[in-house]
């Protein structure tokens, strides 16, 4: 595996301190004793609770219980060994450890050792930061999870009767629906699927995505959104639903074999209240796959590395639900900083950074439509070609847009369009947004209610009079956007 082989040079390369972000400290364990295996080195590791243990042997080494006691053992052995150390990140504010740690890295460049650290977050000390090294560790990968499977299936087995029914087909599908879990919560959903009716098969498929569903919403960083609106059930934008329909099914297999490269995603610029949101939606909708909003102002955290490691999740919880649509709300919230890249300490920049790498290289089929209100606030970087498929501008709906518009929203309120003179209100409704025709047609059902009189056409109309649209209160800023977006974007409607 790629990352047996990764780890293998870092240990070849004499890195004196390697740091493991991950909450699967025994899939990690079981990596190192492998590759320590394949490199014939000694493998130890420590925790707190016992001391430090060789690989193999049933008893620790005599005086090692505390991190001071395992630091002076590797100084002083003259063992080349791979060691691991868990939780060493909760003992880093002793100022005695870390020079210790520092001593170590010195002697460690003369013989073949090296220390690994296993945390779910790490917090270098500044006097370490060059000492130390990280790697990511990936998620098990389908390999991985097959022997999982076959494992939990052969344990099971040997305490009750367990049903089969899976062919080659089904267990493929088991396995990629198991994508994107520790080993631990796969073996965990796997075990309840097969406790729960005796039996394995594809319709244990629904629980697994329940179980990745719950673990995403407790992350506070993505949620998942209902499925609701298809294309018809939004006015306008022929070019955008033209240019997302030819991509529909572009991340199948078919799809795959027939040479097309799968979509990274579109950029959705423009006025607010036309559409931005709906569409993102609406593509899930259509497309017949999951909905994740992501919560931009989730991602900052006071504390130092969180926010970096907060981005690295939500991509990774995304890949874990792929093929799936990623709806980023306000984009430039996330990725903007108020006073140049320096007013935030490089944050934005470094979430930033990460985000276009991702985009650029990302293999999973995650579909990304962001949206963006405030174009002047949108990195530079994010606007070149090759991040997005393709970025597109949302401009206030035309006449024809604005009577489809009223159309949609009357027969939503259990209207006949029919009895409405749709031109009239459209060309009442100029300027206004698909947002504002809403409010207007919802403030007229409120105004006829309240008289207990039938909504008609005059109702709605006094309401639009009544109201100031966007585009006369924030006139000069909307025809800014408008020439910003003239030859730089491709117009949705």
């Amino acid at each position: 595996m790629d990352r047996f082989n990764d780890l293998e040079v870092l240990i070849d390369s004499q890195y004196p301190i390697i740091c493991i972000e991950t909450h699967e400290e025994s899939r990690a364990e079981d990596i190192l004793t492998r590759i320590s295996s394949r490199l014939r080195l000694p493998f130890f590791h420590w925790v707190a609770t016992e001391g430090l243990t060789r690989s193999g042997e049933p008893q620790p080494v005599y005086n090692t219980r505390t991190a001071m006691e395992v630091l002076n053992f590797i100084g002083t052995s003259s063992l080349e060994a791979v060691y691991l150390m868990k939780d060493l990140h909760r003992y880093l504010d002793d100022p005695l450890l870390v020079r210790k740690l520092r001593d170590l890295c010195q002697c460690f460049r003369q013989k073949r050792k090296s220390l690994f650290l296993t945390a779910p977050l790490f917090d270098i000390p500044p006097e370490l930061v060059n000492e130390v090294v990280f790697f990511e560790l990936s998620l098990p990968s389908s390999a991985e999870l097959k022997e999982l499977v076959l494992r939990v299936v052969q344990g099971l087995s040997s305490r009750r009767k367990i049903t089969l029914k899976i062919d080659a087909a089904t267990g493929r599908k088991l396995v990629e629906s198991l994508k994107g879990l520790t080993l631990h919560e796969a073996e965990r959903v796997l075990t309840r699927a097969i406790v729960h009716d005796g039996r394995l098969s594809v319709d244990d498929l629904p629980l697994i995505l329940s179980a990745k569903k719950q673990k995403i919403s407790q992350s506070g960083l993505i949620e998942f959104i209902p499925r609701q609106e298809s294309f018809d059930g939004v006015g306008g934008l022929k070019n955008l639903k033209q240019w997302l329909g030819t991509r529909k099914g572009a991340f199948s297999e078919e799809a795959k074999n027939f040479g097309i490269d799968p979509p990274r995603g579109v950029l959705l610029l423009g006025i607010q209240g036309c559409g931005k949101s709906l569409m993102a939606k609406a593509v899930a909708q259509e497309w017949e796959l999951p909905l994740l909003r992501l919560d931009t102002g989730s991602l900052y955290s006071k504390y130092i590395g969180e926010t970096e490691s907060n981005v690295r999740e939500v991509i990774r919880l995304a890949e874990s639900l792929a093929p799936v649509v990623l709806w980023i709300d306000e984009i430039e919230k996330a990725f903007s900083s108020p006073s140049g890249s320096d007013a935030d300490g490089g944050v934005s920049a470094r979430l930033l950074g990460t985000f276009l790498s991702w985009m650029q290289e990302k293999k999973a089929p995650v579909f990304v439509v962001a949206t963006a209100n405030n174009i002047h606030l949108l990195p530079p970087e994010l606007l070149r070609k090759g991040r997005f498929d393709e970025i597109f501008f949302m401009d206030l709906p035309g006449s024809e847009e604005r009577a489809e518009i009223f159309r949609l929203h009357l027969q939503r309120r259990k209207r006949d369009p029919a009895a409405f003179e749709l031109a009239a209100l459209a060309d009442a409704a100029e300027g206004f947004s698909g947002a504002e025709i809403e409010q207007g047609i919802v403030s007229a059902l409120y105004s006829a209610f309240s008289t207990r009189r039938e909504l008609r056409t005059e109702c709605i109309l006094h309401e639009l009079r009544s109201t100031r649209p966007l585009s006369l209160v924030m006139k000069e800023q909307i025809d800014q956007m408008r020439k910003w977006a003239n030859g730089r974007t491709v117009s949705a409607a």
